[in-house]
């Protein structure tokens, strides 16, 4: 929260800044503007009395001259003589109107109006081009922060899970192994009854594959990472497959499947073994001791897999993020559980090996529900 309060400061400091450099380029622009419009308006006086000592020098004599008064001075001259004269000597800057009736005959030199014309439309045009480079530097600048800060936040991120990680595994690890060489100490130090050395083998074996699986997890994960791993597919039953993972978890929790037999598919069975059972884990995991449902399915060309649970749920805007490694979702209730953040970052890329979707949805009213999409010819 504060690195966005960050970025947005900065981010608003620098739209501030940027604005205010165009507001003082545009009124730059328009002192300027100004101040050639008040420059030709006082040149003209100068204009006016080169004009009127050519016409009196006789320059503009011909048999259509006529008498008219110029800025309180009266000249006889050809207006059409006079009119280039005053195109070309000053550039066409200046122009001469003529107000002739039967009272009095007047002329008046005046700004040209193709000079106030262009004058006024360098104006706006460089108005026009300031408002633009500001937009322009705007976008760019706040874009250029922008990815700044999804850089830091990734980063952040990334580091933030990957500390997780290191966390949930040094206790997963931790856990197990503790439990084995408490019960090993136990078992070589003091004679127990049989059925008790069998109940405290179990718990080593249980523990003994818990520390498997999860050493699986890492390797697999690290092997996706360096896109070294890759899926030997055979044609397997995977209906097969699904009791046989049903199988391991019965005892840990109940689970009600529905599961059509004979459905073959094109597939890695040792990854697709470890893709249900991360799905089942964390469905047992997070129900709260309520059953489990599982069901397998043939769908016109699809094999659909459905692991639905009753449990906690997950929030729908993490539907797609529990899928990236190392991920965990930021609540006390499921933070509070163990996992390293492997489980369905696994899963996402298995199935995705495998050319299937999966996706989560809510399971109503409560609970979550995994659905996975097979193609039926792989």
């Amino acid at each position: 929260m504060k690195l966005k309060i960050l970025f947005f400061l900065i981010i608003s400091y620098i739209i501030v800044g940027i604005l205010w450099w165009a507001y003082s380029l545009m009124k730059y622009n328009e002192a300027n503007y100004n101040l050639k419009i008040q420059l030709l308006k006082s040149n003209k006086q100068t204009t006016e009395l080169k004009t009127i000592e050519e016409a009196r020098s006789l320059k503009f004599l011909t048999q259509k001259s006529q008498n008219f008064r110029l800025n309180n001075f009266i000249i006889n001259a050809d207006t059409s003589l006079i009119k280039k004269f005053i195109i070309n000597k000053f550039k066409g800057k200046y122009e001469i109107k003529f107000n002739f009736n039967s009272s009095k005959n007047n002329a008046e030199i005046v700004v040209s109006s193709k000079t106030l014309k262009k004058l006024s439309k360098d104006y706006y045009f460089r108005n026009r081009s300031f408002i633009t480079e500001t937009i322009i530097l705007i976008i760019l600048v706040s874009a250029g922060i922008l990815g700044l800060y999804f850089t830091v936040t990734t980063l952040y991120e990334l580091h933030k899970q990957q500390n997780n990680f290191l966390l949930s595994v040094t206790h997963e690890l931790k856990t197990p192994i503790s439990s084995i060489i408490l019960i090993s100490e136990t078992l070589q130090k003091r004679i127990l009854p049989s059925e008790k050395q069998n109940e405290l083998l179990g718990h080593v074996i249980e523990n003994a594959d818990r520390l498997k699986d999860m050493t699986e997890n890492m390797l697999t994960a690290m092997q996706i990472e360096n896109k070294r791993f890759f899926i030997r597919k055979e044609l397997l039953n995977l209906s097969e497959v699904i009791n046989d993972c049903v199988n391991n978890f019965s005892l840990k929790n109940q689970i009600i499947s529905s599961i059509e037999k004979e459905i073959y598919f094109m597939g890695d069975r040792a990854l697709l073994k470890m893709t249900f059972n991360n799905i089942i884990e964390n469905a047992i995991k997070y129900s709260d001791n309520k059953a489990i449902e599982i069901t397998l399915k043939r769908d016109e060309n699809k094999i659909i897999v459905i692991i639905a649970d009753h449990g906690i749920g997950i929030d729908s805007k993490y539907h797609k993020k529990v899928f990236k490694k190392f991920y965990r979702i930021e609540d006390d209730e499921i933070r509070n559980t163990s996992g390293s953040g492997l489980g369905l970052y696994i899963v996402k890329q298995s199935i995705k090996k495998h050319k299937g979707k999966i996706k989560i949805e809510d399971n109503k009213p409560q609970g979550t529900k995994v659905v996975i999409e097979l193609k039926n010819k792989s």
